[in-house]
């Protein structure tokens, strides 16, 4: 192995160390919000803060469910048993980054987490 393999090896090493850390730590903001959107209707927005724990209910007309936020994530949870037929949204759980969403079809509840600019184009391709 001559010096310019191992200078190779090296900044390869590095860039491949720098683009890691780069995707695992970079790309989150601390600026996340949640919303809640019934029939395409913004019914309820917040912030989406690290360590906050709050439980806000929505009343639907298809019965009521509570929003959960917690250490920077949040779920839905049925109040009333007849929420949601099958309860996908509920079995749905935690989400926590930005673009994930809980959907309730019967509902026409969407609930999503979005950035602080909220949505915008990712990318444009020619």
């Amino acid at each position: 192995m001559t010096k310019a393999d191992r200078g190779l090896a090296l900044f390869l090493i590095i860039i491949s160390l720098a683009l890691w850390a780069w995707k695992t730590w970079g790309f989150h903001s601390s600026t996340l919000k949640v919303q809640a959107i019934y029939d395409g209707q913004i019914i309820f927005s917040t912030d989406l803060g690290e360590g906050d724990s709050q439980l806000y209910r929505l009343s639907l007309p298809g019965g009521d469910a509570n929003l959960e936020v917690k250490d920077g994530a949040v779920r839905l949870l049925g109040v009333d048993d007849d929420f949601c037929p099958e309860k996908i949204c509920i079995r749905t759980g935690w989400i926590k980054n930005q673009g994930e969403s809980i959907v309730c079809v019967p509902n026409k509840l969407v609930i999503q987490i979005i950035g602080a600019l909220g949505e915008g184009v990712d990318a444009i391709s020619r």
